[in-house]
């Protein structure tokens, strides 16, 4: 008796182990947003960079999106995770990484870093949030979704000068992960074209008003002499 139940024992665990074999668990996949920027944009490709150094903080992520795994939805109400699809980098440092390198490329600006301790004294300051990184499924329509904010703040007084939210969804024609993150990568590259040219604007205006105030100050210390 015993003998008989040692050997079903043995043919149930050989059973078990054809069947781990033969069964194949899917293999995880990894993606990245990725693009070349192409530099200078609008009315800042013929100009000098301004005269500022600008930190970029790592931008900050809603918690729903700060996984590894690529989150899709088909619901407002409903989010969902690939268990195989996963970022290869976190999305904050990733989407960081990019607009950092973007913004460097545009030459806007004399200086951009990313920590205190580089050895220059920034200006500005720029800090963002993910607020949605995501394929969304509607009937048989797949989207690349992505939502920033952006605010710029001038650390002399602490005022912030420049604050936008882009949100942001282009249709994805082939229904894969892959091709979700493909049209990211292109909506953030459109985002952050888009802020350059408002930061031109915004930067044009400091470098005035700066220029303005010296000359002011300048007038100041004249009259202060001449009165003497």
């Amino acid at each position: 008796m015993n003998k008989g139940c040692k050997y079903v024992r043995i043919l149930l665990c050989a059973a078990l182990v054809l069947c781990v074999q033969c069964g194949t668990l899917p293999l995880r996949q990894f993606y990245v947003l990725n693009y070349v920027s192409t530099g200078s944009t609008g009315a800042k490709a013929s100009q000098a960079a301004y005269p500022f150094t600008v930190r970029l903080k790592d931008l900050d992520i809603e918690d729903a999106y700060a996984r590894p795994q690529i989150v899709y939805r088909q619901s407002p109400f409903e989010l969902r995770y690939y268990v195989y699809k996963l970022w290869a980098v976190k999305p904050s440092r990733m989407v960081t990484d990019l607009v950092y390198k973007h913004f460097v490329s545009s030459n806007l600006v004399g200086h951009v870093i990313r920590r205190y301790d580089e050895g220059l004294k920034p200006d500005y300051e720029l800090a963002g949030t993910i607020e949605a990184i995501e394929e969304y499924d509607s009937d048989e329509l797949w989207f690349a979704h992505l939502a920033l904010r952006f605010a710029l703040t001038r650390l002399s007084d602490g005022h912030v000068v420049y604050t936008r939210q882009f949100d942001n969804r282009k249709q994805v024609y082939k229904y894969s992960p892959e091709a979700v993150v493909q049209e990211m990568s292109a909506i953030l590259e459109f985002i952050m074209d888009q802020m350059v040219q408002d930061l031109n604007v915004v930067f044009a205006k400091e470098k005035a008003a700066a220029v303005n105030g010296a000359n002011d100050s300048a007038g100041v210390r004249q009259i202060g002499k001449s009165g003497e």
